[in-house]
């Protein structure tokens, strides 16, 4: 299989239905990115050229922090978009990420709740990162919201904005860890992984590898959230006592 790493893929709908057009007559499996803005024909000839899988950006399930990072898109949009993926048997990888400006837990509940309604085949949970050179780390540095680290000694990563007194560092990574709980421990989503495990044993041994580093990444953002939180409340309490 070749996966398409091209973030405008399918951002030109002419050009898309040509290329696939194209891509039809090799007869091969393939996979690409997709914005939620690709409407039902474009799926379509996708599709029957042989694609399998999109790589999909919805970043939040909210529709106000949609309009504050200027996603172009829609919660209606991205409904629309996952039900016709569905109908065509195109599997879908979901990435969303939380700690986007204007974030506070009511929004990434929102997200959470949205993630599981679309109930996409597998999904990726990131926490926003400001850049330089980007309007979210000018927002951020502007608002005093900006922190150093952008990773831990391993290379994880690291929140570098926070939202003081709305959400704090410990806070964005523990919601992290309840998105991923809360989407996979589902028993849509558990018996999905199971099937695959007991029926193809390619894929049993991809998940036993998936299972192990997702323990030991989860069981490092527990760690980080407690000595974090602690570290934290420690602060506060002496910043009461001075």
């Amino acid at each position: 299989e070749i996966f398409f790493d091209d973030d405008t893929f399918n951002y030109r709908k002419a050009r898309t239905l040509e290329l696939c057009a194209e891509l039809k007559k090799l007869n091969f499996t393939w996979s690409c990115t997709s914005r939620v803005t690709t409407d039902y024909d474009t799926l379509k000839a996708m599709k029957e050229a042989g694609c399998r899988l999109l790589i999909v950006g919805y970043e939040s399930g909210d529709e106000q922090i949609l309009r504050n990072i200027k996603k172009g898109a829609t919660i209606d949009m991205a409904r629309r978009f996952t039900e016709n993926c569905h109908k065509l048997g195109l599997v879908i990888h979901g990435d969303f990420i939380v700690g986007l400006p204007g974030e506070t837990r009511e929004t990434i509940r929102n997200t959470i709740d949205f993630a599981k309604k679309l109930d996409v085949e597998t999904i990726q949970v990131s926490i926003a990162h400001a850049f330089p050179g980007t309007e979210f780390y000018d927002y951020a540095k502007k608002n005093n919201l900006v922190q150093i680290n952008m990773a831990d000694d391993e290379g994880h990563q690291l929140p570098n904005v926070i939202y003081p007194g709305i959400l704090e560092k410990d806070e964005l990574v523990d919601w992290v860890e309840r998105f991923y709980g809360e989407y996979y421990f589902r028993p849509k989503a558990a018996w999905r992984i199971v099937r695959k495990a007991i029926f193809d044993n390619h894929e049993r041994s991809r998940l036993y590898k998936e299972a192990k580093s997702y323990l030991s990444l989860r069981h490092k953002r527990k760690k980080f959230v407690a000595e974090t939180k602690a570290g934290r409340v420690l602060n506060e309490e002496r910043a009461q006592v001075g």
